[in-house]
């Protein structure tokens, strides 16, 4: 058996397709607990949340890229694409469950479980590298689990992930080179580029090679977990994991710290300064005719249509990809009619955006993005 996970193109398609969904799926989490927080509260937890997120967009771009090089496009609108929560991401050596819930300490545990480093070496007993083997396969949902040629593993950490794609991409380009050939065969124009992206969450690399296609996953993986378990990367900023863990401790790191040693400025997170969001909300929670189950509603009609002009960006409309990150943090709006208000059979509970996205007819569809266009 190769220790290769990727050994055919079609297995690279899976990869990447799960690559542009596991990014994504981190995204309904961070934004929930970040909407979460009162105004004028928690300004370091706001703050760091937020950053996060933009380079997420930016992840998704990446992988994004990636696949459109190799001749397929993402699909944003696929039914199994946004999951539903809580569900299970590729990384846990003990599963754990990603839900969308607000702010807590609890909460940062499980991002810093999303984000965390790989544990490279003799302590993964598997005969695939940077993977894991599971008993209880069939729990898992995201298509970056499905497993492509044994049932009993998945990745340790989302850095794992990419790893196994890079070696994926130098093993299947080598192979066609000897041909005389390439497996980047993607038309370029479907390539997006800083013209078309701004976040201030790092520099877009378009992809048109091995090159420029490793150093895109070079930066996702960076800009993930870290690199080589450094705190800061080489242009000075820290990884999503590390940038969590100040939460955590309450504390900023600076240059020359080690792991889970800051030095930098204390600060303090006041988690009671939280709207009491009801964990994983589905629209079925709210009352029939009630402003929170109408908010709900219009919510993911605002979402359904903000992935459906993502799924534009990356099929040759790269304008719409413009204004798209600041469209993400405007769903606040309308999340906050959920937020802000206490469920009727529980006072003591508020709703909550449920990110539950409809299929059943094209009007749904069409409305969602005329919704979106005039927000």
């Amino acid at each position: 058996m190769s220790d290769r996970v990727i050994n055919c193109i079609e297995d690279l398609y899976q990869m990447l397709d799960a690559a542009v969904q596991l990014e994504h799926a981190t995204i309904p989490p961070y934004l929930t607990a970040l909407y979460s927080i009162k105004t004028e509260t928690n300004p370091e937890a706001s703050a760091i949340i937020r950053a996060v997120l933009v380079e997420e967009m930016l992840h998704i771009t990446l992988a994004a890229n990636v696949l459109n090089a190799l001749g397929k496009h993402p699909d944003f609108e696929a039914q199994d694409f946004v999951p539903s929560y809580p569900t299970y991401l590729p990384d846990g050596e003990s599963e754990f469950l990603v839900s969308i819930d607000k702010f807590s300490s609890t909460t940062l545990d499980t991002f810093l479980q999303i984000e965390r480093p790989s544990k490279r070496g003799p302590q993964l007993d598997s005969e695939l590298k940077g993977c894991v083997k599971r008993s209880n396969h069939h729990v898992f949902e995201l298509k970056a689990v499905k497993p492509l040629k044994s049932s009993t593993y998945s990745f340790y950490s989302i850095g794992d992930f990419y790893e196994a794609i890079r070696e994926g991409i130098e093993y299947l380009e080598d192979q066609a080179n000897r041909k005389g050939e390439t497996i980047f065969i993607g038309d370029p124009r479907f390539q997006v580029s800083n013209r078309y992206y701004y976040s201030g969450g790092g520099e877009v690399v378009e992809v048109f090679d091995k090159t420029t296609a490793l150093n895109a996953l070079e930066l996702i993986i960076e800009q993930g977990e870290g690199h080589t378990h450094q705190i800061f990367n080489e242009q000075g900023e820290l990884s999503h994991y590390y940038r969590f863990q100040q939460l955590k401790l309450g504390q900023y790191y600076q240059t020359g710290d080690s792991p889970g040693h800051p030095t930098g400025q204390k600060f303090e997170v006041d988690y009671k300064n939280v709207y009491p969001v009801k964990c994983n909300p589905k629209v079925a929670d709210f009352p029939e005719d009630s402003e929170l189950k109408q908010a709900a509603l219009q919510f993911n009609e605002n979402y359904q249509a903000f992935l459906t002009t993502i799924n534009r960006a990356f099929r040759g409309g790269q304008e719409d990809l413009i204004g798209a990150v600041c469209g993400m943090f405007r769903l606040k709006e309308c999340a906050s009619q959920l937020i802000r208000n206490p469920l009727p059979s529980n006072p003591l509970m508020n709703g909550g955006p449920t990110f539950e996205m409809r299929y059943d007819s094209i009007s749904v569809k069409a409305k969602s993005i005329k919704t979106w266009e005039t927000a």
